[in-house]
């Protein structure tokens, strides 16, 4: 049984299951982030601010 594991973009944050981004299309990603934040409307996120996250998605807060 294979197993899938998330990655998160070390450019943007994003998570993803592939190998590519499909935020910012960069390949640097890492199997070692921790938090997880979900924006669900950015432009009354004040996370999503802080972060300067202009979409919605799912979002590593630290990626190593």
């Amino acid at each position: 049984m294979s197993r899938v594991t998330e990655k998160a973009c070390t450019v943007c944050h994003t998570i993803t299951k592939g190998n590519v981004c499909p935020k910012c299309k960069s390949t640097a990603l890492s199997e070692d982030f921790s938090g997880l934040v979900i924006v669900f409307d950015p432009e009354s996120s004040a996370i999503a601010k802080t972060m300067n996250i202009k979409e919605k998605g799912r979002y590593a807060l630290k990626v190593r």
